[in-house]
């Protein structure tokens, strides 16, 4: 693997991320109650549930995945951001493992499976970003420059809040979110319909 320098940026959040993870070190999951850990609460955070977080396999329940593939993506999401790759290091770290690799523990939930066209590695959009029309936004969020974890986590809450098929126009300044936010889009099944850094149309899953 390549030398990963943090930008300063990146190095604010992976500290962040780390100070979430030792709050959390002994969470349970909201959903069955088993003991999470702080790889799958680093997970959790990256799709936007950490007060408390889930495990996989509830987190698939949520989001109408396999908990395999979904960990595979959420994996693969990790590894593409230098911030959350900084926070699961120290994870594996703490557990006396080697850096970069997956904890026996996830590796137990189903084959490891090479994902060349993960929704995590896919940058392009919808097809309706190519559509200049105006858009119509039902709610309106700028999201200034928060990042990661904190960014969906309110995105989250606040989609949940609209009813199916709106659309949110959404300010978000931060340097990784022309990454994160298809991803994440893909990963829930909400529509990204059009970004144009820093502001992105996100209709609603049905």
């Amino acid at each position: 693997m390549a030398d990963i320098r943090p930008t300063n940026n990146d190095a604010r959040t992976a500290e962040s991320l780390i100070r979430d993870l030792e709050r959390l070190r002994d969470a349970a999951c909201a959903g069955c109650g088993a003991p999470v850990g702080p790889h799958q609460s680093l997970m959790a955070i990256a799709i936007g549930f950490k007060d408390p977080p889930r495990c996989l396999r509830c987190l698939g329940a949520a989001l109408d995945q396999e908990p395999a593939r979904l960990r595979d993506w959420l994996f693969d999401y990790v590894r593409q951001r230098e911030c959350f790759l900084e926070a699961w290091n120290w994870a594996n770290r703490e557990a006396g493992l080697a850096e970069g690799v997956l904890p026996l523990s996830l590796q137990a939930i189903g084959p490891v499976a090479e994902l060349p066209n993960s929704p995590c590695l896919e940058s392009a959009l919808e097809p309706e970003t190519a559509n200049p029309s105006p858009l119509h936004a039902d709610a309106e969020w700028d999201a200034g420059d928060m990042a990661c974890g904190d960014l969906v986590l309110e995105l989250r809450l606040r989609l949940r809040a609209m009813r199916p098929g709106q659309i949110m126009k959404l300010c978000a300044r931060d340097p990784g979110a022309p990454q994160d936010l298809p991803a994440w889009c893909r990963l829930t099944w909400h529509t990204l319909l059009r970004a144009e850094h820093p502001t992105y149309w996100i209709q609603r899953k049905e």
